[in-house]
């Protein structure tokens, strides 16, 4: 690891890589000051300037939160997209976010699940689990429930205890995928040992559905 000193050193020769990394540092090192985050922030737009990708991102966030920088969803909204067209995957699902509520940018629920759907690509759990959403519930996109069954599962296997969840369901109403009491019952679980409440709800009515059988059986005997 590069000292602090190091850094400065390659920052003052324009390296942006060098700039990004002061800012990181300020922004989210163990030894933060008072006033670091806008200077992380003069950082990142020294280093986004140069066309650092990370930079913009947490540019981005800054402009988005209003953390060293006063609050303008439009400028987070405009250095999202500069990040997200080039790949970063979090500003993608940031961006798609965006658009389907309206935040800084035009509401357009269509253009969100398309940049929903470069995160998602890029492996990016929320993303996926969003775009899963999507298609399921028809938002800006027509309703395809085996497409939506397929991305709930690419995040429920991440760990993501909501698409767990939407995929226990999935496999309980048979949308998009064969009904199955088993693999319902199996999603669920894994969603509620993540302290969903929902999944706990429905966990806890399988459990007394099965005790009341188990008591029905023992009745017949």
């Amino acid at each position: 690891m590069e000292t602090t000193r190091v850094l400065r050193k390659r920052a003052a020769a324009g390296d942006a890589d060098a700039l990004f990394r002061l800012g990181y540092r300020l922004a989210f090192g163990r030894t933060r000051t008072r006033g670091g985050r806008r200077q992380a922030v003069s950082y990142w737009r020294l280093a986004a300037a140069r066309g650092h990708v990370r930079a913009l991102f947490y540019l981005g966030c800054s402009y988005d939160r209003g953390e060293g920088v006063r609050r303008d969803l439009r400028k987070a909204m405009k250095l999202y997209r500069q990040a997200g067209q080039a790949g970063h995957e979090t500003a993608q699902y940031n961006l798609g976010f965006a658009y389907l509520r309206g935040d800084g940018v035009p509401k357009n629920p269509s253009l969100g699940v398309r940049w929903y759907r470069r995160a998602a690509e890029a492996g990016d759990v929320d993303a996926q689990r969003d775009l899963g959403y999507c298609l399921h519930e028809g938002v800006g996109v027509a309703i395809d429930y085996p497409e939506a069954a397929r991305w709930y599962r690419r995040a429920a296997r991440q760990g993501d205890r909501r698409a767990q969840y939407n995929l226990g369901l999935c496999y309980l109403e048979g949308e998009g995928v064969a009904q199955s009491q088993r693999w319902a019952q199996f999603w669920l679980r894994k969603a509620a040992a993540q302290r969903h409440p929902r999944s706990e709800a429905v966990v806890r009515r399988f459990a007394a559905q099965q005790r009341a059988a188990a008591d029905g059986d023992s009745r017949r005997r």
